[in-house]
């Protein structure tokens, strides 16, 4: 295992970093990288000392979802879907956590960041799913997490067409904390972070327990139906040759 795809970084003390940066495969799942950042953020929910968890990505790619390789061998059937728990364990973190969003995001990538409990985005970068445009359905709990932040409207939209957003356009819908330049990003994050770490750790750690409720909810209702949609949309041999094909991550 390559122990540098992702670290765990101390800013201060009390406030660490869950830095994703493995740049050559630009932060895609790889069977590599998810067993890593299961491992991490483990490592994350164990510790003691954090009140605040910032998570952060490359400069141009947050996070990009899962890799073609990966999404291969789901018709091979000799996949388990490791990134499935990774919704879970980012719930999991008992402090509040903050996704420093300075590149973009996509699909199961997005969902890293909609795990978290803020989100400062980038008002030039892209975001959203892209499930569709590769010939299958969404999973990690992207369904119903989308909803909750956006409307059902607008994530029907989303999901159905595979549209990418720039962050502006969640800005001045309201739908996040903050939409800034990207060089403002990491350093609102680390304030808000800050801001936090002055709390005492048994007070924000209840209220993000029960804050999280609602999250927690969703990601049960959304594997429920997730697995089935997948289990038939994979099942389409139209499905494979596009992702043969077509398979470019839009961020990449």
């Amino acid at each position: 295992m390559n122990n540098n795809l992702i670290t765990i970084d101390n800013y201060s003390d009390t406030i660490g970093i869950f830095n994703m940066k493995d740049a050559i495969n630009k932060n895609t799942f790889t069977e590599e990288f998810i067993e890593e950042m299961i491992l991490k953020l483990n490592e994350v929910i164990e510790n003691k000392n954090f009140k605040a968890v910032i998570f952060k990505g490359l400069p141009d790619i947050f996070c990009a979802g899962a890799a073609k390789s990966e999404l291969m061998k789901l018709f091979k059937g000799n996949l388990s879907v490791k990134d499935l728990v990774l919704s879970e364990l980012i719930l999991q973190i008992p402090v509040p956590t903050i996704a420093a969003m300075e590149g973009g995001a996509v699909g199961g990538g997005l969902v890293v960041g909609l795990c978290c409990d803020m989100i400062v985005m980038s008002e030039r970068m892209m975001y959203g799913g892209g499930f569709t445009d590769l010939g299958f359905t969404p999973g990690m709990g992207f369904t119903r997490f989308l909803q909750s932040l956006v409307g059902e409207f607008i994530a029907n939209e989303m999901i159905f067409t595979g549209k990418l957003y720039k962050g502006r356009f969640f800005g001045q819908k309201s739908l996040v904390n903050y939409v800034l330049p990207k060089d403002e990003v990491m350093p609102k994050a680390i304030e808000l972070a800050q801001i936090i770490s002055e709390k005492p750790r048994g007070t924000t750690e209840i209220l993000k327990y029960s804050m999280n409720l609602k999250k927690r909810q969703l990601l049960q209702e959304a594997r429920v139906h997730e697995d089935f949609m997948h289990k038939i949309s994979f099942n389409q041999p139209e499905v494979k040759n596009i992702i043969e094909k077509m398979y470019t991550s839009k961020l990449l």
